[in-house]
């Protein structure tokens, strides 16, 4: 609303400014062309003419200069003396009388001669008056009162300042028009904007464009229901193979793992029910993680919400790791500032869990050469900085392109499409392949990617809980996830 009212401001001030300077223009061209009209150069001055009449012995003459120049001009003169009698003549029209009274003289000399445009001029023996044809000058007789000119200082600024106002009042009420349009515009974007149908009215001067919003906005409806329904669709079928699959696979592990440990099997055989045993439990995970990060997309996952203290949240994980997972060419440090020994945070604890022991695990699976993993915890004024850092091999350059390119979608769309965005290595063959002759499993499945889904779940998890996730290659070796969690006011 009040950038409507900044432009209705704008549009009338703008046209006032406008109709005020076209005003102040034409007065000053008018007021040039007037003083250019008086003294234009082929007006040929009454008083140029006396100067070139002369008394000699044979009577008045005019000069052939003074003849040239009321021959040029298309004009004619004649001479009165004291009587009103004429008593020297220039190409005199017909229609002009010889004899005037002083009446005459007085009306002649103020108007007009028989229709002649005429001047007059006092000569020494008596009245010299030039005429122009009929039809070519336009007298104006005007008597003002000094006092009145006096009073033109007050005048025209006020006649400047009413113009203005009048120019604004009718500015202001076309101005109001276009400010009825647009503000149902703007209230028709805004509304698109937040995903409500629009069915602005089509007529006026806007209604192309209100039109085209209508028409944008039936098509975003359609569009947002299509891909709701598609999102329906796909996070039931994941719910639905989640299910279906738990019993199955629950089989497979259990007769996988009967035959590891059957002591009649060759040790070959023993290790081929291994990965198998493994596969399955590998399936297993990611079809759990699957589940997790679709209803995390669509905020079908609820959040558990309490007050809760990151740092031992952070040690119990660390603990669970060590005793569960971590092997010894592993080391794991947790180093916690003192600002943060304390701080508390409104969080889920299970998923900000899920999110900690994702990224320990996501060190160990892609360096199973051993490396050094070290979590920091340390607080910046509102926001918990948690650091998960390895000295290992790091990402890839194109896999950390991927995963900063999936942590802006997670940041600043309301889903990822998992088909696309999930595993950043998409052309790597997700088989368990085995080498069946010798009973061990290939390199292709030793590096087999697991990053995409988990570190999903993590930018998943920390966005659920405002937050934002970056990922980076240090310097020395290794890689870096720093995540940011706002933290609860003391």
């Amino acid at each position: 609303m009040k950038s409507m009212m900044k432009v209705l401001s704008r549009y009338v001030l703008s046209a006032a400014a406008v109709a005020v300077l076209l005003l102040v223009i034409n007065f000053a061209v008018l007021t040039i062309w007037l003083f250019t009209e008086k003294n234009d150069k082929n007006y040929y001055s009454i008083r140029q003419t006396a100067d070139q009449l002369t008394f000699t012995k044979e009577g008045y003459e005019l000069t052939g200069s003074g003849r040239d120049q009321l021959e040029r001009n298309n004009q004619w003169a004649m001479l009165l003396d004291p009587a009103g009698e004429v008593i020297w003549n220039y190409k005199l029209p017909a229609d002009v009388p010889k004899s005037y009274s002083i009446s005459d003289v007085a009306g002649f000399s103020r108007w007009y001669l028989k229709d002649y445009p005429v001047s007059v001029w006092r000569y020494d023996d008596g009245l010299l008056v030039v005429g122009s044809p009929k039809d070519t000058m336009w007298k104006l007789g005007i008597m003002i009162p000094q006092k009145s000119m006096d009073n033109l200082k007050f005048w025209i600024p006020l006649f400047l300042i009413l113009n203005t106002i009048t120019a604004i009042f009718f500015a202001l009420m076309l101005g109001l028009r276009l400010f009825r349009s647009l503000k149902r515009i703007s209230n028709g974007i805004q509304d698109m904007a937040e995903k409500r149908p629009v069915s602005l009215p089509i007529n006026g001067v806007l209604g192309d464009l209100a039109a085209g919003i209508n028409k944008a906005s039936s098509q975003l409806i359609l569009q947002e229901t299509a891909l709701n329904k598609r999102d329906s669709a796909r996070t039931t079928w994941i719910a639905g193979i989640s299910h279906d699959i738990r019993t199955p696979l629950a089989v497979a592990m259990g007769y996988a793992s009967q035959l590891e440990e059957d002591e009649g099997l060759m040790k070959e055989q023993k290790d081929l029910a291994g990965i198998v045993r493994r596969q399955c439990q590998r399936i297993k995970d990611l079809v759990s993680d699957l589940n997790l990060a679709s209803k995390l997309e669509y905020e079908m996952q609820p959040l558990r919400k309490e007050q809760a203290s990151l740092a031992p949240l952070i040690r119990s994980v660390a603990a669970d790791m060590i005793n569960d997972h971590i092997s010894e060419q592993y080391t794991l440090e947790v180093s916690v500032s003192d600002n943060a020994q304390n701080g508390q945070l409104l969080g889920d604890k299970q998923l900000l869990k899920r999110a900690v022991s994702n990224l320990i695990l996501n060190s160990i699976k892609h360096n199973p050469e051993g490396c050094d993993i070290k979590i920091e915890l340390s607080k910046d004024g509102e926001n918990f900085i948690l650091s998960v850092a390895d000295n290992g091999t790091g990402f890839p350059k194109e896999v950390l392109e991927r995963l900063n390119e999936l942590k802006e979608d997670v940041d600043h769309k309301e889903g990822v499409d998992y088909k696309e965005g999930v595993d950043y290595k998409a052309d790597v063959d997700h088989k368990a392949d085995v080498d069946h002759e010798k009973g061990t499993e290939t390199d292709a499945l030793k590096e087999q990617n697991n990053h995409g889904l988990g570190l999903t779940i993590v930018c998943q998890i920390i966005k659920a809980h405002n937050g934002s996730t970056h990922f980076t290659n240090l310097t020395g070796g290794g890689c870096q996830v720093i995540c940011y969690l706002p933290a609860l006011n003391s």
